[in-house]
This record gives C-alpha cells, sequence and structure tokens, in this order.
C-alpha cells in the first residue's frame, strides 16, 4: 500500500467512476484500475462495486474511504511540519465549523484568512459537534469550533471561548417572559433539531434528571425551517443565542432563557495538543478564536426578545 493508492481510490470514490477520475487526474484509466486493484489485493477486501455507469463503494469501502482521506490529510500534515522559514505558513488547513457557527464567522474567516495567509488554503468542513472530535483524532481536521464534548478524549485540548444560555423560541403570542422554567417545557409541543444536534442533547440530559418529560411532536430539519414552524404557532424550538446572531430566524418570535434550572452550553476551540501544531495550524486557529470572540461578544439584533 502507498499513497499514491490511496490518492487514487479516493479520487475515484468522490468522482464516482474511473472514467472521470482519469480525466481529472490525467492518468490513464488501466493505470487507475491497477492500483485501486493492487490496494484491494493488499487489504484483502472489495472497495468497489462496479457497473456499466461507473462505481459505487461496497460497505468495506465506505469504511475505509474516511481513513484513506486522514491518512492522505496527516501525511501533507507532516510534510508542512518540516518546511521551515518562509514556507511554513504555506499549505492547507481544515477547519471544523458547526453549521449554525459557519454561517456567521464564514464570511470574515475567509477574508481574514486570505489577509494574513495569502500563501496558503482554507478548507471548511461543516460538521455536527459529536463529530468533530473523532474527525480531529483522526488527523482530518486541524482544529475546529464546535460545542464542547461531554468526554473530551485526552489527545485533544478545548479552550472555552463562550458559554451560551439555550433559548426557548416561541410565537410572539407567548407570554412576555424573560424566561420559562424546565417543568413548563413539559406541556409544549416542541419541534426540536436532529437528536445528533449538542443543544438537543443538553435539553434532553437535563430534562431526564429533572424528571421532566418532553412533548417533540416533531424532530429533524433546517433551523430555518423550524424556526418557520414556531412563528406560525405550531411549535417551540430551541437555540443558543449565538444561534440567533445568523439573523436566519423569522422576525416575529419571542426567546425566553430556560430557567429553572439554567441550561446552557459551551462552544470552544478544539485542537490536538498545542505541540504539536504547525505554524499554520497555529495561526489559522488564531483567526478563528479572534473572530469568534468578537462575534460572540455582540448584542443580538433588535428582533430578538431576550
Amino acid at each position: 500500500m502507498d499513497l499514491k493508492q490511496l490518492r487514487y481510490f479516493v479520487d475515484v470514490a468522490e468522482l464516482g467512476s474511473f472514467a472521470r477520475a482519469s480525466e481529472v487526474l490525467d492518468v490513464a484509466q488501466p493505470t487507475l484500475s491497477r492500483q485501486v486493484r493492487a490496494l484491494e489485493l493488499e487489504l484483502r477486501a472489495s472497495l468497489f462495486h462496479r457497473n456499466g455507469r461507473g462505481v459505487l463503494l461496497t460497505s468495506e469501502g465506505a469504511r475505509f474511504v474516511d481513513h484513506a482521506r486522514g491518512v492522505l490529510h496527516a501525511a501533507e500534515a507532516a510534510v508542512q511540519v518540516l518546511r521551515e522559514g518562509d514556507r511554513r505558513l504555506r499549505g492547507r488547513i481544515v477547519c471544523g465549523l458547526t453549521p449554525s457557527i459557519a454561517s456567521v464567522m464564514l464570511p470574515e474567516l475567509v477574508r481574514r484568512f486570505r489577509e494574513r495567509l495569502p500563501a496558503a488554503q482554507l478548507v471548511i468542513a461543516e460538521r455536527w459537534s459529536v463529530t468533530q472530535s473523532d474527525q480531529l483524532r483522526a488527523s482530518r481536521f486541524d482544529f475546529a469550533i464546535a460545542h464542547r464534548p461531554s468526554m473530551l478524549p485526552r489527545d485533544l485540548e478545548f479552550e472555552t471561548l463562550s458559554r451560551e444560555d439555550i433559548l426557548l423560541l416561541s410565537s410572539h403570542s407567548a407570554p412576555a417572559e424573560e424566561t420559562v422554567s424546565l417543568k413548563a417545557l413539559a406541556g409544549l409541543p416542541l419541534a426540536l433539531p436532529s437528536p445528533l444536534h449538542t443543544v438537543r442533547r443538553e435539553l434532553e440530559g437535563l430534562a431526564a434528571r429533572a424528571g421532566v418529560s418532553l412533548n417533540i411532536v416533531l424532530e429533524g430539519g433546517a433551523m430555518e425551517g423550524l424556526q418557520q414552524l414556531v412563528a406560525e404557532g405550531v411549535a417551540h424550538t430551541i437555540a443558543t443565542r449565538f444561534a440567533l446572531l445568523t439573523r436566519g430566524c423569522p422576525p416575529d418570535l419571542r426567546a425566553r432563557r430556560i430557567y429553572p434550572p439554567a441550561l446552557t452550553t459551551e462552544f470552544g476551540l478544539a485542537t490536538p495538543p498545542a505541540g504539536s501544531m504547525s505554524p499554520l495550524q497555529r495561526a489559522a486557529a488564531d483567526i478563528a478564536r479572534s473572530i469568534f470572540a468578537e462575534i460572540a461578544s455582540s448584542k443580538p439584533p433588535a428582533w430578538v426578545g431576550y
């Protein structure tokens, strides 16, 4: 097995056919086929289902492809660490962001990255917070800004950047109060994001410990859709104050802090141990940290009733 075989395998998997990969890589199709077949023989596993229209990953291939990407990314990072002098801030940075964080950070992050690290390439990967630690440990991400994981692996570091209230979003027909108790949520129809969403996991965990049974009438879907249902009075949903800074929320909502008990979540910067980060990784992480801090310290829009 060598890196060229892994690269060819990943490119064929992403492009969906040997013919397309041959055109993109400018490598003869028989050469690609031989290299991938050699990889399959080495692994003693079939990686693709081949048909007349292209290829599909087998179950073994689907399990292997993310690891192959991780190996390629780690190899690139290892080469970058060896580069000194003027070249140490060249290379590729993969930044993990949750969808809500990406929606408010992305424009300024791209602008400052291009301004301060013009010789480097930035890749943004939007993932749920629950998957960020695995991506970092597999060397697929250089750093991530996300919710604090419930259990932080020992080989990662987490710097808390903001502690946010989790808010209940209701239509403007809801009581004009600043807070709503967790117990009161039991009588409300709730439209909640996916069970993988960290804010939902925080709410369900606290409710379970308090013996409160939640009335979940809808789950999943984009936050904009859930908020539209709230505006129409169909249900209530939850969000952090940071998420409301996206300005994607309809203007006719009321946001109330869930209390008592207080329900909060932490956002922060997750990285490999400081001593193992390259100068480029540290520089890029510093840019992301400062932008997040600026946004987190700003006031919510005027339409937020909180």
